[in-house]
């Protein structure tokens, strides 16, 4: 055995020799990718030149912190150097060291060996490069923040910021060994002063307590109230409720003015649908109000519509005025809780989320009168005498009795029973003055139905 391992570091050696005399590649090494074993001469010459410049325009990464910018060696000003990747690859298995070059020979064979081309580093175009990125790597410190889309809380994050000119050096041990990745050196900023939720601890918001959903149309002629809805969405989610804590819907979203982002919408003014600013924003509230219902929040105050809605069952509505009616609910859970609201794809979505779910809530509803619509008559020169136009259906008033039932592992804990009532609205009928006026086409108006006698919805 002795003598096979003497025969082979003889041959090794041999081999050698000849090898460097001829100045040729050992089999199986390659070049930045690129077959160099056995070349010589200009066939050796042409394929170092070609990996020397594929390699200044490989995709280089330079990571700052957890930012990343892909460039290239070329674009930081690096300078191929064809003699020192040709003397690389010369260089293998021929280091003087039998054993060695025996076991890089080998490797060389089996598994083949890749020599990274470097480049030459040329300073001033570096930190010219590193400067203008620096902008771009950037990063301020955040708070802790809830991701209500996933359902948990983000810790809090430092800042970074680039050191352009401590990372001349790790650019140019990068450039100078052919890495594919270098990192950059950068500082830490420091983190937000009075970062409300990371006093609040671990905060669990991985179970929705309750939901609910309302439609509403995407017709563009209802854009700008879609967009009051989508503002008053963004300024609920995300609020949190400790423990015994009220939530004020008014306090929250404040005043319904342009200047608070709101446009003009549909919406209910004395029994009327008209445009006011702010309009939509009760379906806001309706929303928020069921999922509240079926989380098992305490309603400290609601008031439902002058007129029932078409988006929401009576009894699960809640309409809002800045500043006097509001919609106020109390966390009784032990438990911080969050809300959370969306308003896409023609769905308005509102969940309360906490650490656990220990309730089942049912919604039902009775009815208990009907209550019947007036109808009162407005002239109009415009239409042709003795015309009748309806501008505004009349609906039928209810009164009914809402009950809210708390179950715990099956068993019925509490009821919580309120009547409510929904005042009729008036008919408006246009009727026409005018001998010459307009004469309008017949219409025919489908029946008004009546809700559901009882109604139950269990979450």
């Amino acid at each position: 055995m002795l003598g096979g391992i003497a025969a082979a570091l003889l041959g090794a050696h041999a081999a050698q020799r000849e090898d460097t005399a001829a100045e040729i590649p050992i089999a199986g090494v390659t070049l930045g990718g690129l077959d160099v074993g056995g070349l010589e001469g200009a066939a050796l010459e042409a394929v170092v030149g070609a990996a020397v410049q594929a390699a200044l325009d490989r995709p280089l990464v330079l990571q700052a912190g957890d930012v990343e910018v892909v460039t290239s060696a070329r674009a930081l000003g690096a300078v191929g150097d064809p003699e020192r990747a040709r003397a690389a690859v010369l260089a293998l298995g021929r280091s003087g060291d039998p054993i060695a070059d025996l076991q890089a020979r080998i490797v060389a064979t089996r598994r083949g060996i890749d020599v990274p081309v470097g480049a030459r580093f040329d300073e001033r175009t570096a930190l010219s490069q590193l400067l203008a990125w620096a902008p771009a790597l950037d990063r301020p410190s955040l708070p802790t923040r809830l991701d209500l889309e996933r359902r948990k809380l983000e810790p809090a994050v430092q800042g970074t910021a680039l050191l352009a000119h401590d990372a001349l050096s790790a650019v140019a041990i990068g450039l100078a060994s052919g890495a594919a990745r270098i990192d950059l050196p950068v500082q830490h900023k420091p983190p937000v002063q009075g970062d409300p939720l990371a006093a609040i601890g671990d905060l669990d918001v991985s179970v929705v307590l309750g939901s609910f959903d309302t439609p509403y149309s995407m017709d563009p002629k209802e854009a700008d109230r879609n967009f009051n809805l989508k503002v008053g969405a963004t300024k609920v989610s995300g609020a949190v409720l400790m423990p015994g804590e009220t939530f004020s819907f008014n306090d929250r979203v404040g005043e319904r003015d342009a200047e608070n982002g709101f446009r003009y919408g549909g919406g209910i003014t004395g029994g009327e649908i008209v445009d006011v600013l702010g309009g939509g924003i009760c379906q806001v509230s309706s929303t928020l109000h069921g999922a509240a219902f079926f989380a098992g929040l305490e309603i400290v105050e609601h008031r439902p519509h002058s007129r029932p809605s078409s988006y929401v069952d009576m009894g699960l509505d809640s309409t809002v005025v800045w500043p006097d009616i509001d919609l106020k609910l109390r966390n009784p859970f032990d438990f911080p809780v969050v809300l959370h609201m969306t308003v896409h794809a023609g769905k308005a979505r509102a969940e309360v989320l906490g650490a656990r779910r220990p309730w089942q809530v049912a919604f039902e509803r009775d009815l208990v009168e009907v209550l019947p619509h007036r109808t009162i008559m407005r002239d109009d020169a415009s239409l042709h005498a003795g015309a009748q136009v309806v501008s505004q259906r009349g609906m039928r008033g209810f009164k009914v009795l809402r009950t809210r039932k708390i179950y715990q592992a099956g068993e019925l804990v509490r009821e919580e029973p309120k009547e409510l009532s929904y005042p009729p609205t008036t008919e408006i009928v246009r009727r026409g003055t005018n001998p010459t006026g307009v004469l309008p086409e017949p219409k025919t108006l489908a029946p008004l139905k009546d809700p559901a006698a009882h109604l139950r919805i269990v979450q």
